[in-house]
């Protein structure tokens, strides 16, 4: 377990502190625009890289880390995460709202996060310091590398953060056991790319999400990989105007793999189980919804709190992962898939041709 008092003298702490509130509440307000809310998470990054001093080109901080269950990607990979603005801003969005939700519940005690794979800024929890009393919110942070946690120590101390902060463990989320004395609120798991490849939000989801109490709130709420149909001309005509229409130019299939609480506490016990595999999905389409498709890709949809989501082509975390051209391959009318867990985590794939 660790607490900070590294000193961070590159930034008065209430310079950050006051920098932080002006940053957040342009990120959580209604009326933001596209234009205000890039200069937000700009300001976000620049604050955050003072505060902690830390050195993006480093060569260790490139370094990622080989876990049992995927691989945790390194500081400085971590940290221009931030720069997907709408993860950061729809994530800090839903954590905001899942908060209120749970205070408006029992205002007596503050609201509780587990924090799992916080990256060397604990970007998806930090602006809400700014919104919450200590005795509105408390953290629990879990990070794997060395450098974040080092990082971090110096976020806290250079926000003046400390009584907000009930532990920090550096550890492996995936087999980390959670002490008794603590209880959460919300669960929140960012440790991902898009399709669930390579880093380990599955088996960390897996390994924490059992040991929370029933009616824990999980962030995201839902990962969902479906294979999609993908119309290229329909696609450049909605990237070649400002839409804010629904996409019409990609075709879900149902599900092949979910991540949701549901899901994980029903598989958990298997789960454990050595040699446990998730069962493989075969999809096809009709010959009419090939023909006027150019491609076969995984989609990834993320549910973060009710009605905030980030869908396909929104976020890094969605862009689609090809898995077949009908162009160049027009006897291919499906795909046959499986998620994978270990140390290359992922939805393996089979095409399937007449």
């Amino acid at each position: 377990m660790y607490i900070s008092s590294a000193k961070s003298e590159i930034m008065p702490t209430n310079k950050a502190k006051i920098k932080l509130t002006e940053i957040t509440q342009n990120l959580i307000s209604e009326k933001v625009d596209a234009d205000s809310l890039k200069s937000s998470i700009e300001e976000l990054k620049l604050l955050l890289e003072n505060v902690s001093g830390l050195n993006q080109e480093a060569p260790i901080n490139s370094e990622n880390i080989l876990l049992p269950s995927g691989k945790a990607i390194g500081p400085k990979w971590a940290g221009m995460c931030i720069e997907d603005v709408p993860r950061t801003h729809k994530f800090i969005k839903g954590i905001h709202s899942a908060v209120q939700e749970v205070l408006g519940k029992n205002l007596k005690k503050p609201v509780t996060i587990l924090y799992a794979g916080t990256g060397p800024f604990a970007t998806l929890v930090l602006p809400l310091l700014a919104l919450f009393k200590p005795s509105e919110l408390q953290l629990i942070l879990l990070e794997v590398n060395t450098v974040s946690i080092e990082s971090l120590k110096r976020i806290i101390k250079g926000f003046d953060a400390y009584e907000y902060i009930k532990a920090i463990y550096h550890c492996d989320a995936a087999n980390f056991i959670v002490p008794s004395e603590f209880e959460a609120d919300i669960l929140l798991i960012e440790c991902m790319q898009h399709a669930l490849l390579r880093e380990p939000q599955v088996g960390i989801t897996y390994n924490l999400l059992p040991q929370m109490k029933k009616d824990v709130i999980l962030i995201p709420e839902e990962i969902s990989l479906h294979v999609a149909l993908v119309d290229m001309e329909k696609k450049a005509e909605y990237l070649s105007i400002d839409n804010i229409a629904e996409k019409s130019y990609y075709e879900n299939s149902e599900a092949v793999f979910t991540l949701n609480k549901n899901e994980v506490l029903q598989n958990n016990s298997e789960f454990k189980k050595e040699g446990f595999q998730f069962p493989e999905k075969e999809v096809s389409f009709s010959e009419e919804q090939l023909c006027n498709h150019d491609f076969i890709t995984v989609s990834t949809e993320i549910t973060i709190f009710k009605d905030i989501s980030l869908n396909i082509d929104e976020s890094g975390l969605t862009v689609p992962m090809l898995l077949a051209d009908l162009n160049h391959d027009q006897k291919v009318i499906g795909a046959k898939t499986q998620y994978i867990v270990g140390t290359e985590p992922g939805l393996t794939s089979q095409l399937v041709r007449s």
